[in-house]
């Protein structure tokens, strides 16, 4: 008797292992491993986004080295993620998506903010226009690396 029950118990296990593995490859079918692969490294960081113009703000170098213009998709890194302020980033030049309220721009990582805390962005007044009005100020953002 306790060996049919191990029996049953073990063909359970495996019809249960079965379905699981059939529904997950159903879901993963429409994603290339590329895209999955992707997908698994990127981070989504939150915080507040403010708005600065390079010329008046800073200079028309960022951090990162690069010329800076008031009209450019470009921001400036918050310090803790920026890292060494005499130094230029691992995040220079980067490409990222910032979303805020229901909305999504593309920007380039160009300079640092020292202020900032982590996860923060300070955007030139073309890419903060996109997201919210600039008499907003300050606004609550997310955004990810692309």
């Amino acid at each position: 008797m306790q060996f049919l029950s191990l029996i049953l118990a073990v063909v359970a296990c495996f019809i249960l292992a079965t379905e699981a593995s059939l529904h997950s490859s159903n879901a993963d079918r429409h994603m290339s491993r590329a895209e999955r692969t992707v997908l698994s490294k990127r981070s989504t960081y939150h915080g507040k986004a403010t708005w600065f113009v390079p010329s008046k703000e800073g200079g028309s170098d960022g951090a990162c080295g690069k010329h800076e213009d008031d009209d450019a998709l470009i921001v400036a890194l918050n310090h803790p993620q920026y890292g060494d302020m005499s130094s230029k980033s691992k995040w220079c030049g980067k490409k990222i998506k910032i979303s805020a309220n229901g909305k999504h721009v593309t920007a380039t990582v160009n300079d640092a903010c020292p202020e900032c805390k982590h996860g923060d962005l300070d955007l030139t007044p073309v890419l903060f226009e996109k997201l919210a009005d600039l008499d907003k100020g300050i606004i609550k953002i997310s955004w990810t690396e692309i």
